[in-house]
């Protein structure tokens, strides 16, 4: 099993997303189509696999790799590929099936909670100042009163617009880059995070 990666910024990075790949035996590749790696030669039928990280662009620049990044997310589809999406990756996916994305009266940054279908709640690092309109066909993962939080398209695509992947250093790096400095997190707030998507992880990608 090889997964491809797309990073999108230094700060948000897979993190403890290595942890289960290496815990699994389960093979990385990262690109950064942002600094030029060309994704638009990738074959989608070599891939076992695609995980698309955040970062503080919008799917709605004109970017050119972006465009390409949603090429490939519905070529793998039609393959019944897995996909994940965090954060923009999660736009990506809502943006390459037709729905939209838009930008929020204000900004959701820090430790939050969201709702899920079965009522209960999840501690998450918030960190998009952008929400995605509902998939027609999606299933609804998690919500608050802000935003749209989680969705499965069929049954191989899971996109969160919060972070589970992320640790307390990461949380004050993006604090930091982005001028907006976090306090200090305890890191049993993110433990049960860490737990749903060890759990997604394995049901996506193994």
């Amino acid at each position: 099993m090889k997964l491809t990666v797309m990073q999108h910024t230094d700060t948000e990075d897979l993190g403890t997303i290595k942890d289960w790949a290496a815990d699994k035996q389960v093979d990385m590749v990262t690109y950064r189509p942002d600094q030029g790696d060309p994704i638009a030669q990738l074959n989608p039928a070599e891939m076992d696999g695609l995980i698309l990280l955040g970062g503080p662009m919008s799917v709605n620049d004109d970017f050119d790799w972006l465009a390409a990044e949603r090429i490939l997310i519905r070529s793998l589809n039609k393959l019944g590929r897995p996909v994940l999406g965090i954060c923009l990756g999660a736009q990506q996916i809502t943006k390459a099936f037709g729905a939209n994305v838009y930008r929020m009266p204000q900004p959701e940054e820090g430790i939050g909670t969201v709702r899920g279908t079965d009522g209960s709640l999840l501690n998450v690092f918030h960190w998009h100042g952008e929400a995605m309109s509902r998939l027609p066909g999606s299933t609804l993962l998690y919500e608050n009163e802000h935003a749209l939080q989680g969705f499965a398209y069929h049954d191989h695509i899971v996109g969160f617009q919060f972070h589970l992947e992320v640790t307390p250093d990461m949380i004050a790096e993006i604090g930091a880059a982005a001028g907006k400095p976090q306090g200090p997190v305890n890191p049993g707030i993110l433990d049960h995070g860490h737990q749903v998507l060890a759990a997604t992880l394995d049901r996506l990608f193994l």
